[in-house]
């Protein structure tokens, strides 16, 4: 397995609650991830100092900025020589500004002073070099009381690892920490992994709670219109289609071949409706996509098919992919 290029030096990588082997050279080109309502950024190589100084300025931005509201007509914005109907207060944007835990900042703020307009809330927590901004809207039905208390229950779990390593105890993995604590009941998890930099060898997985709805989402059941739109880049055959398991959840996948021209392409697909009862069965959609069709500007600049094509043959792309599907389980201790 090792000589085939897109496996090459194979290391198990959490993502969410599972763990799956992921070469050493690859590289993420794209990441998302959500906990518990919260979107989370994460910023590398972050010391104390930098994090204090981004936190006190983003907050001393909210506490200088005010509050605007509406004028109720027209006639009367001209009737207070007003140049317009949106009016600023003198109520700061920011309400409410705490520290759930000494390496954490939660602000709380609204842009308008309308009694019935929600408010919205930014996290700031560093665990070891890495940033995490964690914002959500907060819901009418939450007081500020409940917000702050839930925040800190995220926050005092959340814990710094090293990118490569795997955690034995319950959570959540990001990049760079670990969400621990119990699980939610909302958790999302999306990475694009470049198996061989350089090369259009992409491994898209995209994890999300499942709901009831995902039950009667089937792959195959769209495989004649997924045939028609990847028609467009060539002539396609499907090497495989049919059921199959990932991380111990029943899935479907399609794998198809692609010749546009001289370039070989592979577009492999797999849908695992996933658990609604348990995070640890998520909604799982995957992609495998080896190879690109040349485009005008890389005929100008005279790129051989060769050059944007598979990096492996047919056995190649199948063997990775099965090789890379087998290795996601559910991580141990990760519940």
């Amino acid at each position: 397995m090792t000589n085939n290029p897109l496996l090459a030096d194979s290391r198990p990588w959490c993502i969410g609650r599972l763990v799956m082997d992921r070469p050493a050279r690859s590289g993420i080109s794209y990441e998302k991830y959500e906990y518990w309502g919260n979107k989370i950024d994460i910023a590398r190589d972050i010391s104390p100092g930098t994090f204090r100084y981004r936190v006190d300025t983003r907050e001393n931005e909210l506490r200088a900025k005010r509050r605007t509201t509406s004028i109720s007509s027209y006639k009367e914005m001209l009737a207070k020589g007003l140049k317009s109907m949106i009016v600023e207060t003198d109520i700061p944007l920011l309400e409410q500004a705490v520290s759930p835990t000494p390496s954490s900042r939660l602000l709380i703020f609204k842009d308008l002073a309308e009694e019935d307009y929600p408010f919205s809330a930014e996290g700031y927590v560093l665990a070891g070099s890495r940033m995490l901004t964690m914002k959500f809207d907060v819901q009418r039905s939450s007081g500020i009381q409940k917000v702050t208390q839930r925040s800190t229950d995220v926050y005092q779990n959340i814990t710094y690892r090293d990118d490569w390593t795997v955690p034995t105890e319950r959570g959540f993995c990001i990049p760079g920490a670990l969400i621990g604590g119990p699980s939610r009941n909302s958790e999302l998890a999306e990475q694009t992994i470049v198996l061989q930099p350089g090369r259009a060898s992409a491994f898209v997985l995209k994890m999300r709670d499942a709901v009831d709805v995902d039950q009667q989402s089937s792959l195959l059941k769209t495989l004649p219109d997924l045939r028609q739109r990847l028609g467009g880049q060539g002539s396609v055959r499907i090497l495989r289609e049919g059921k199959r398991q990932v991380a111990g959840m029943e899935a479907e996948e399609v794998l198809f071949s692609i010749r546009d021209g001289g370039s070989q392409l592979y577009r492999f697909y797999l849908l695992a409706p996933g658990n609604p009862d348990s995070v640890a069965q998520p909604h799982t959609e995957i992609q495998l996509r080896l190879g690109s069709a040349l485009t005008y500007a890389d005929k100008d600049r005279g790129v051989k098919p060769e050059a944007v094509s598979s990096l492996v043959d047919e056995a190649g792309a199948i063997q990775a992919w099965d090789a890379l599907l087998n290795s996601m389980h559910l991580r141990p201790g990760a519940m």
